[in-house]
């Protein structure tokens, strides 16, 4: 994922054309909306947001050049903006990691999942939908949207320790809806395996 749009970003800086930008804009925006939307809780400001955002790199293409990492980039960009759009709509301090409304993909079987029963998997989607939205806002970024711990750090403007915090309590968390004893090292593995490939 990440070196296709790496690559898709490379060429719109190299060209700067109309058409590089609308296939980057294209590769992006859907996943940058979702995430938007998580942080301002609007289909149509979550849209907004993102606009905002690939509108400033259009304005500024020029210095393109200076962006190492155009997902962690793109992702801080639009979690700047959507927390001053809240900030200055309402007018209060807003924790974007705490009110955030995340609404992550269900696990559906693969074929390489056909092994894990059919209520593991509604059971294992009920326990990932309980989780406290901040583990929920990191497991989405990792999970969904392949970002490492260091890059979703720098998104969420919090340390990679947090970041480890989060996802040790969604896993134990996830763990104890499924009955699976973590005590067991292979048990831990496997469930990391489960949760972060299927």
């Amino acid at each position: 994922m990440e070196s296709e749009g790496k690559h898709i970003f490379d060429r719109f800086r190299t060209e700067l054309t109309q058409r590089s930008f609308t296939d980057f804009f294209n590769y992006y925006f859907s996943r940058l909306k979702k995430f938007a939307l998580t942080i301002v809780k609007s289909e149509l400001v979550a849209e907004e947001t993102v606009l905002d955002v690939f509108f400033k790199i259009w304005e500024h293409k020029n210095t393109l050049v200076t962006i190492l990492n155009i997902e962690t980039y793109l992702f801080v960009s639009v979690r700047n903006t959507a927390v001053n759009i809240i900030r200055k709509e309402q007018k209060f301090d807003f924790d974007m990691i705490k009110d955030a409304d995340v609404k992550l993909a269900e696990y559906k079987p693969t074929p390489e999942s056909l092994f894990i029963e059919h209520e593991m998997l509604h059971t294992l989607n009920l326990a990932v939908a309980a989780l406290p939205a901040k583990c929920k806002i990191i497991f989405k970024l990792i999970r969904e949207d392949g970002l490492n711990r260091n890059e979703v750090a720098e998104i969420l403007n919090i340390s990679v320790k947090t970041i480890d915090n989060q996802v040790a309590i969604a896993v134990k968390k996830i763990a104890e809806q499924l009955h699976i004893d973590l005590a067991q090292p292979k048990n831990s593995k496997a469930l990391i395996t489960v949760l972060f490939t299927l």
